[in-house]
């Protein structure tokens, strides 16, 4: 009786990219890590994750100095300007074999002047289940579409039609537990908005959410933060965290910075009564 062969599944790499919302100009590493035996001969290519204008999908292109792969399971690009999604994959010659692509990775542009501005109404990071949020998009281009990306989902259908109504440059969505994401707007010449994150509380009846803005603020300018239920816009008696470092020893309504610093940079949550917001990452860039 012959011994039934099975075949083995192709090894998927995982990609990683550092850091994943650069300053305008920095550089990005992109590391393909995960396959067994690096040292066995294996050459690393790497892709760019680019819209596909005859449909709402996704196509890679090989990345310049990539043909014919790299020795080392890491590729720097320098000072990228855009919001941009990659790929990676690993191959051998003898004998000759490729892995399974990666799921992609976005690298997240702080680029000052985008081709196109997202704004976000309510104007803040988090947001209750069955909340109405509207996305909109302002730019030179007509034809705008609002993308979604969840890490855990890849880039599969994620346009505002999949998941919201689209009004000529507007996406309104009524956020599901699922919408925690990177929201962006994108056109068919492959021209990109900046992107913002929203974050869903999943408890709706008793959870709170951190009220941050929801892009970047400017090196020196003030920001005010504040915490609230569903059905109640400013909660006092608050206890607000930096990087999960209690920094306020009194209860207060709202945590208000009056000029914002590099080292105020991090992630945020409010606690009122025992109950904890979802944590948000404040980030500051430098006035142009």
């Amino acid at each position: 009786m012959s011994e039934r062969v099975s075949e083995t599944p192709k090894p998927q790499p995982v990609l990683s990219v550092s850091p994943s919302w650069p300053n305008p100009g920095a550089s990005v590493t992109l590391s393909c890590e995960g396959l067994k035996h690096q040292s066995a001969g294996w050459r690393f290519f790497w892709y760019k994750d680019v819209p596909d204008p005859s449909s709402n999908s996704y196509s890679i292109e090989l990345l310049p100095g990539s043909t014919n792969g790299t020795e080392q399971n890491s590729f720097i690009i320098n000072g990228p300007t855009h919001t941009a999604g990659f790929v990676c994959r690993a191959g051998r010659e003898e004998p000759k074999f490729y892995t399974d692509y990666s799921k992609p990775k976005f690298v997240w542009s702080a680029d000052p002047r985008p081709a196109a501005s997202l704004s976000v109404n309510p104007d803040r990071v988090q947001h209750f289940r069955y909340d109405s949020v509207s996305l909109s998009c302002e730019g030179n281009s007509t034809e705008w579409r609002v993308m979604m990306f969840i890490e855990r989902e890849g880039l599969s259908d994620f346009t505002c039609s999949s998941w919201g109504n689209m009004t000529g440059s507007t996406c309104t969505i009524n956020i599901s537990w699922n919408n925690s994401g990177v929201f962006w707007c994108e056109s068919k010449s492959r021209e990109f908005s900046n992107a913002v994150n929203i974050t869903v509380q999943a408890h709706y009846h008793d959870g709170v959410i951190l009220v941050s803005p929801v892009h970047p603020v400017t090196e020196g300018d003030p920001v005010t933060l504040s915490c609230r239920y569903k059905k109640q816009n400013l909660l006092s008696n608050v206890f607000f965290y930096h990087n999960n470092k209690l920094i306020n020893n009194d209860s207060r309504e709202e945590l208000k910075i009056s000029a914002v610093s590099k080292s105020d940079e991090g992630f945020y949550k409010c606690q009122h009564s025992g109950k904890e917001s979802p944590r948000s990452w404040i980030v500051s860039t430098l006035s142009h």
